[in-house]
């Protein structure tokens, strides 16, 4: 439980009073006169943080609003304890997040609001919005059509709130590929190269990205935008090629980006960009991570001005790759953004285990490169299933990994501003040990997953079965625990898991046995699995409806509805073999003959 603390306003620069009355709304920070109380000493050197306890009292000295503010969180954490003294200096101008939107869930505005909250006291002052098409434009009904999009108001909101804390709000488009949502629509065909990619060179594409960019122009109080365009890899082989004839996309990349900037600049917007596009291309494997990609010299000279390039990397575990990178980047005439990641995408729960090896090298090769701002991804592929509360242990572990903090003290810090104990979170990360994308969707019959690890490392099921019943176990004590996180999800996928592994071992001996007695069983079990199914689907419904729009949740409802019948039609399968009206399941068979 956070610390109560005391303040009064008489002498304090007015950004810091905003601030304070605002995660006054959810924090014990009454303005009045009582012990324990804060003070603020501002007028330090940007980045250098001090907390000083000295007995009722805890003096923050500080640089900057976002430095006071994270002195704000250690204090409502209890920290330092009596006599002692936080000193910290943040190697970063600009630390922040991105948070995807774009894959199925749309963060209602008011949780939104919460996270801003929460950033602030971590010491993070950007935050970035992944939109794709999840936001409206005027004129143009069918973007962002039943996908959950944000107003111009709702876009303002947040930027206001952001405002009032000091944090930057950053608009995240794209502006050439990843526009599949939008181009799979009749109203698009004319700016449509691949079922992905923007046709370049055509008047209407630059239409409508001027919608685009005016619109987070005139919703965003930053003079910032990231314009995406990542991962274009068919670029100029659809339409454009058609019309056009073959042109390299070095020139075809430059040239769009070019016009793009234009259209920033005429909005009084700096641009960036995912820099991945300049390397693919000069790589003969078409690898983001090729050090032996070549830019020739022309290309790099006609990149637009006025661009900043942004390396996302979310997979090295060494330090020196990130340098390297690093060093790759300013070749081409600048030190880059950094995009790390806490992972959340492909995931039930935040993963710790690939978060903590692929944070901290990254964070100490930033720092020591020179890097200004770094930023972590969150990244909702797949849709977005992952119980994203879950990822403030991964954000509280990234900011720990930049300001220095011991164990203890993100511990505190945690509980204090999230509300709710570092390690319950970690004790439900248990679940990403083993896979569980794969383990939640595969199909209970004509499923690859379990047989092809079970060929490519025996043992593993029974692995697998044996941790999440543990694991189970050890979070049934958190049963009935549904916010900030809800470990009654996490508790709900951890017995669904070890039923879901241990059905299909059943299946399998029972099928291969034509034992009638134990292919009735695993009937019966199938029924069982089909309600637990259910109520997984509960858990998913339970967690998404509290921090998400409405918008996407039906592609979780088909697939785990599909699921379901699947062990229906299973169980009725079964049934008919005993009965002798039919002699076998021949997609199990297919399976099992499968060499893996």
């Amino acid at each position: 439980m956070a610390t109560t603390l005391h303040w009064r306003s008489q002498g304090l620069p007015d950004a810091l009073v905003e601030a304070l009355r605002v995660l006054a709304v959810e924090y014990p920070l009454p303005e009045t006169e009582g012990l324990p109380r804060l003070e603020f000493a501002p007028g330090a050197p940007a980045g250098p943080l001090q907390v000083i306890r000295s007995g009722d009292t805890v003096r923050i000295a500080y640089g900057e609003l976002c430095d006071a503010l994270r002195g704000v969180g250690a204090a409502l954490g209890g920290l330092p304890p009596a006599g002692g003294v936080i000193c910290e200096k943040r190697p970063f101008t600009r630390l922040g997040i991105m948070l995807d939107c774009s894959r199925n869930a749309v963060m209602e505005v008011e949780h939104l609001q919460a996270w801003l909250r929460r950033l602030a006291l971590f010491g993070y002052n950007v935050m970035m919005l992944y939109t794709e098409d999840t936001y409206e434009l005027p004129g143009e009904p069918w973007f962002g059509f039943l996908r959950g999009a944000y107003s111009p108001d709702d876009l303002k909101a947040v930027d206001d709130h952001a405002a009032r804390l000091g944090i930057e709000m950053i608009g995240c488009i794209q502006t050439l590929g990843h526009l599949q949502q939008i181009l799979k629509w009749e109203a698009y065909r004319q700016i449509k190269d691949t079922s992905t990619v923007l046709l370049v060179d055509e008047p209407a594409t630059y239409e409508l990205i001027r919608k685009m960019i005016a619109n987070f122009a005139g919703c965003f109080r930053s003079r910032r935008l990231h314009i995406g365009m990542d991962e274009a890899h068919d670029l100029g082989r659809g339409r454009y090629l058609d019309l056009h004839g073959y042109e390299r996309p070095f020139e075809i990349f430059n040239r769009h980006l070019g016009r793009v900037a234009g259209i920033c600049a005429e909005h009084g917007l700096r641009p960036m960009i995912w820099s991945d596009m300049y390397f693919r291309m000069g790589s003969r494997t078409g690898d983001y991570y090729d050090e032996q990609a070549m830019i020739p010299p022309e290309v790099k000279a006609a990149i637009p001005g006025g661009v900043d390039l942004v390396y996302w990397d979310y997979y090295h575990r060494d330090e020196e790759t990130y340098r390297r990178f690093i060093a790759m980047h300013r070749e081409l005439g600048q030190v880059p953004l950094m995009g790390s990641g806490v992972w959340t995408w492909g995931k039930m729960w935040y993963d710790r285990f690939i978060t903590e090896a692929t944070v901290a090298p990254c964070v100490k090769a930033c720092a020591g490169e020179g890097v200004k701002e770094l930023f972590f991804t969150l990244w909702g592929d797949d849709g977005a299933y992952c119980e994203f509360d879950s990822a403030w242990a991964g954000m509280a572990f990234a900011a720990a990994e930049v300001f220095g903090e011991d164990e203890s003290a993100l511990r505190a810090r945690h509980e204090a501003v999230c509300g709710v104990a570092y390690d319950e979170v970690l004790l439900a990360g248990e679940l990403e040990k083993y896979a569980t994308r794969q383990l939640l969707w595969d199909d209970p019959v004509v499923g690859l997953h379990l047989p092809q690890m079970r060929s490519q490392q025996p043992g593993y099921w029974d692995e697998a079965l044996a941790h999440y019943r543990r694991l189970a176990r050890q979070l049934s004590r958190y049963g009935s625990k549904t916010e900030p996180v809800d470990m009654a999800h996490a508790l709900g996928l951890a017995r669904y898991f070890a039923a879901k592994i241990d059905f299909k071992q059943r299946l399998e001996d029972a099928y291969l046995s034509r034992d009638h007695a134990k292919l009735e069983a695993v009937a019966a079990k199938a029924m069982r699995m089909a309600r637990m199914t259910e109520q997984v689907l509960e858990g998913f419904r339970r967690q998404w409806f509290r921090r998400n729009r409405s918008a996407g949740f039906e592609q979780m409802e088909a697939r785990l509805g599909a699921l379901r019948q699947r062990y229906v039609s299973l169980a009725a399968a079964l049934r008919a073999l005993i009965a002798g009206q039919r002699q076998a399941i021949a997609e199990l068979d297919e399976v099992r003959a499968h060499p893996g």
